[in-house]
């Protein structure tokens, strides 16, 4: 490969592709600067949302597809400028509905945000568990700082458990990593491992699951996200139930379908277990959950037992090249996209609500005081759930149809009943909002920071409906996972 050369002749100009995340560090330090001069938050808002679409812009032209640097610890492709993007676009997504839940310290929200996505970019094109790993605990340290905003009870102790949750995983990834090494002898994701599976290699995938498995909030691993999201401001929880979530899918995609490719068998058969106790003990606790924010975050359990159904469709080809591969990844790389506007909008439309704890009744009647936002909400809802003409529901059907692609009907046919499940208790939102009238005095916030995300993410979750047309170009860039 080139990367040889590049890295010992052009290390000066490899510099030059990290361009972006230095440009976007810098602004966050002059934000925290700005901070002691009390610059307004709104201000600080926009500063973040342009210097995020400049970073997005400088990605996308300055990433050098096609090559890789140090060895291939960081490999630049189509595949990671992909997620580089959406994440990218996740942060940007809730600068400005941030705004009704920062009373204080909005330099230090803002520059965290910033210093977040710069870990995550990095992520995106990382090839090596090290470099995987410091990147992700940059991101996690930050989303610690930003679910650590505001002063109630509920929220400092969603806080608390995030933390501590997290550190245990942490451990777990470290210990994981470190037997992967004993197994490989490399910490290379780029470089498949070839060598038969070893108890070495078997302890590592089962570390790195529990580890990774705390992250993605995969059953049985998931409590703390329930929590977390239900005691964090909304525009937080937005990030951490979608980017931050879309950050730890395409890690394990890269450490699981690359690092333990001659253990496919065993990845298996741990994915299909783990994707089926997710989808269903997420969907079955939602249809109980009277608090709204509990509610979506259920759901997000559910669509973390969605997205790993791709790992146990790859590993059940045993063949990371073959055609149902590239279909399954495309459709979990497509996914991921709608995700972050379907979920994070959900998110954001629940700051109407002018309660901390946000319950079923506190949205009756939203439909007569604002129309176009209750049927915004509406359709973010219908997308999550798979409804025809959303971008949930090619999202949705791309994945099933991979499944039954690779043979595996018999999990399509658990993942659309699981699906049908989610349908009742996301009408049951959609009958308060329409079919109720407000309760008491009940006043909601109408503001432009509340209504303008709620409708950009409803008409983004449809209009990515149309990209139904380019995904054959996304199964083109899903093979770039491979490096």
């Amino acid at each position: 490969m080139s990367s040889e050369i590049l890295v010992t002749s052009t290390g000066l100009h490899a510099l030059s592709y990290f361009i972006p995340v230095i440009f976007l560090s810098l602004v966050g330090f002059i934000i925290l600067a700005m901070g002691t001069r009390n610059t307004g938050k709104s201000i600080m808002s926009w500063i973040t949302f342009f210097t995020l679409a400049v970073g997005g812009v400088l990605t996308y032209l300055l990433t050098p597809i096609g090559t890789s640097i140090f060895g291939g610890t960081l490999v630049f492709n189509s595949f990671g400028l992909y997620f580089a993007l959406i994440m990218i676009i996740s942060s940007m997504f809730i600068c400005y509905p941030a705004l009704k839940g920062l009373t204080a310290k909005s330099e230090i929200f803002y520059a965290t945000l910033l210093f977040v996505t710069v870990g995550m970019i990095l992520a995106a094109f990382s090839y090596n568990l090290i470099t995987l790993f410091i990147s992700f605990e940059a991101v996690s340290i930050g989303t610690y700082v930003l679910a650590s905003f505001g002063k109630s009870r509920r929220n400092l102790e969603g806080t608390v458990k995030y933390f501590f949750t997290g550190t245990i995983a942490t451990a777990f990834i470290l210990l994981g990593s470190s037997f992967f090494y004993l197994g490989t002898g490399t910490f290379n994701l780029s470089i498949l491992a070839t060598s038969i599976a070893t108890p070495e290699i078997s302890l590592a995938l089962i570390f790195l699951i529990v580890g990774f498995g705390f992250k993605l909030a995969i059953f049985p691993m998931h409590q703390w996200a329930i929590d977390t999201y239900d005691g964090a401001e909304n525009s937080v929880s937005a990030f951490l139930s979608a980017g931050s979530k879309v950050l730890a899918y395409v890690v394990i995609l890269k450490v699981f379908l690359l690092g333990f490719s001659s253990d496919f068998k065993d990845v298996y058969y741990l994915f299909v277990i783990l994707s089926i106790l997710t989808m269903t003990y997420g969907n079955i606790s939602a249809l109980s959950q009277n608090n709204l924010k509990r509610l979506l975050a259920y759901s997000s359990v559910a669509q973390a037992g969605y997205l790993i159904l791709v790992l146990a469709v790859v590993s059940s080809t045993g063949n990371i090249t073959s055609g149902v591969a590239s279909l399954a990844i495309a459709s979990g790389m497509f996914y991921s996209l709608v995700y972050i506007f379907m979920k994070g909008g959900s998110f954001i439309a629940l700051n109407s609500v002018n309660h901390e704890s946000v319950e079923l009744a506190d949205v009756s009647g939203l439909a007569k005081k604002s129309p176009a936002l209750a049927v915004s909400f509406a359709i973010l809802l219908l997308a999550l759930a798979g409804i025809p003409l959303t971008g949930g529901f090619f999202a949705k059907y791309l994945l099933f149809l991979s499944l039954i692609e690779g043979g595996l009907w018999w999990l399509a046919v658990i993942a659309i009943l699981n699906s049908a499940i989610s349908v009742f208790y996301y009408f049951r939102v959609i009958m308060y909002m329409f079919g109720r009238n407000p309760v008491g005095d009940q006043e909601f916030d109408l503001t432009r920071s509340v209504k303008v995300p709620v409708y950009a993410s409803a008409t983004i979750t449809v209009v990515l409906s149309l990209m139904i047309l380019w995904f054959p170009a996304v199964i083109n860039i899903a093979s770039g996972l491979f490096g």
